[in-house]
């Protein structure tokens, strides 16, 4: 009929296998980036976790510790008495490399932590990190 108009069968099924190609090209990427990001927020989030438990000793007055729990893939916060302050979880392939320096992290009731090392902590997208814990003007330094 004269006057009808749209698309034929062939230019739908066109439009469709560009944007499935499209799709699979970009998925991956996205993927990938989203591990990297996720990866990121943790090893954030346990930087401040640390931060959060020397903060406790100092305003309290008592001597804290951050253990690492299972097999390093997480992390737990105490006071003195055992206690959990705050516990966090690395995501998955996500974990401290076991037998690498520091065991734990310890506070005492002035903040100061003993003993001063490194950790290192595997990741699946970034490979290892390094992180550094020393003493600068009595401050704590986290490097990764």
């Amino acid at each position: 009929m004269q006057g009808e108009q749209g698309f034929t069968f062939l230019e739908l099924l066109r439009v469709l296998s560009i944007i499935v190609i499209l799709t699979a090209v970009i998925l991956p990427f996205s993927e990938r980036r989203l591990l990297q990001v996720t990866e990121e927020d943790a090893l954030k989030s346990f930087m401040v976790a640390v931060h959060e438990t020397q903060l406790y000793a100092i305003t309290h007055q008592e001597a804290t510790r951050v253990e690492f729990r299972d097999e390093g893939n997480g992390y737990r916060a105490y006071r003195s008495d055992r206690t959990i302050l705050l516990e966090g979880k690395f995501p998955e392939g996500m974990m401290k490399i076991p037998n690498d320096g520091l065991r734990d992290l310890s506070f005492s009731p002035s903040g100061n932590m003993s003993p001063t090392g490194k950790i290192k902590i595997r990741t699946k997208k970034s490979g290892q990190k390094t992180i550094s814990f020393q003493f600068e003007r009595g401050r704590m330094m986290i490097s990764g």
